[in-house]
């Protein structure tokens, strides 16, 4: 028998080397990822840049320097064990960018209930000395006076049925200036409907009292929704909105849990300036004048009210107007204890009382019913 001299020979599979390059790969990159960890706490930032500073690679002896003199001196620094702190927000050296080149304003209340085309000339027309309204268009029930569009108020039913862009295109055709007024943190409606939004206590209750069920104003979409509607009145050409309600409830000694995610628990100021200057900031670039009604007197006469978060201080730094109640015999009064908070712009043109019965004799007026 012939000799076969071939035989079957199985090909051997070339994993040895991808095995050990992978390795290597994961070993350099896991290293990578320890070092650059573990070298963060020498990381030193100086005025030129970033640069580390690793103790062993230092000489232990401090390297000799040449003082102003010629001497030459041997350097020393002492140990500094540094520690990261994260305080309160503070606003309260905010610049004042809001207030300045304001006309005066005088206008006539008018409730939600009778924005209509026809009610709103039948209140015009009580007030011959009106230079323009001041629209209810957001109450503390929450519901919309207007047909808005905005994805919250579709979603949750709070839209409203009323053509509110031709009541103000008829308004401007007669040269009257038009404000209106949203009420932010009361809102029985949404909360009912979109209970994540709500105020909470430390037990983790939904807040409510005499006014109504109240909004979480650290909450993001609870300021997403203001300021959607703000954008929204803003498009139809209204001159002014006035937010009512920018505070917390009259409820000294109670703590909320704020859903706020900064690593300090919220003061009450804080909470209420903080969505403050988040919105006018949003809305500068419009043409629209964003104001604020403080219900708060302790606010307007000592700056801050501790309790309700208002701060006539930081307010009127981003407001450019503040409305506050007052008696018509004494809205001059009014006026004078806000002017020591205005840094822009003239405080009769800032600082409007809102009086019933008869208007004031101040530059600017609201009169209620």
């Amino acid at each position: 028998m012939a000799n076969n001299s071939e035989f079957y020979r199985g090909k051997r599979k070339k994993t040895a080397p991808a095995l050990i390059a992978t390795i290597i790969i994961l070993a350099v990159i896991a290293f990578a990822v320890m070092l650059f960890y573990g070298l963060q706490k020498y990381i030193v930032i100086t005025n030129s840049g970033l640069h580390l500073e690793i103790p062993f690679l230092q000489d232990d002896i401090a390297k000799p320097v040449q003082s102003d003199d010629g001497e030459v001196v041997q350097q020393s620094f002492e140990p500094v064990n540094a520690q990261l702190e994260i305080g309160q927000a503070d606003y309260s050296n905010i610049k004042a960018v809001a207030g300045e080149n304001l006309d005066a304003v005088k206008l006539v209340y008018v409730p939600a209930s009778s924005v209509t085309a026809s009610g709103v000339e039948s209140y015009l027309s009580k007030s011959p000395d009106a230079t323009g309204v001041l629209l209810d268009v957001k109450t503390v029930t929450g519901m919309l006076v207007w047909d808005s569009q905005a994805d919250i108020a579709k979603g949750y039913g709070t839209a409203g049925t009323v053509d509110l862009k031709s009541i103000v295109s008829s308004l401007k055709e007669q040269d009257k200036y038009v404000a209106v007024r949203m009420c932010c943190f009361v809102d029985n409606t949404l909360v009912s409907r979109y209970t994540q939004l709500a105020l909470k206590t430390t037990a983790g209750q939904a807040y409510s009292d005499s006014n109504g069920t109240w909004l979480d104003p650290t909450n993001a979409t609870v300021k997403s929704y203001i300021l959607s509607l703000c954008s929204e009145l803003s498009k139809m050409g209204v001159d002014e909105i006035v937010l009512l309600g920018m505070r917390l409830p009259e409820a000294s000694g109670l703590e909320f849990a704020f859903s706020s995610s900064a690593a300090v628990k919220p003061t009450p100021v804080t909470a209420v300036s903080g969505f403050g200057i988040s919105v006018t900031r949003a809305m500068r670039s419009s043409s629209t004048k964003m104001s604020v009604q403080l219900t708060s007197s302790a606010a307007l006469q000592n700056g801050s009210d501790e309790v309700t978060g208002q701060s006539a201080d930081i307010l009127l730094k981003v407001f450019d107007r503040v409305y506050c109640s007052a008696e018509s015999a004494s809205a001059a009064d009014t006026v004078t204890k806000g002017a020591d908070y205005v840094k822009l712009g003239e405080a009769k043109m800032r600082i409007v009382p809102m009086c019933s019965g008869q208007a004031p004799t101040t530059d600017c007026w609201v009169l209620m019913e």
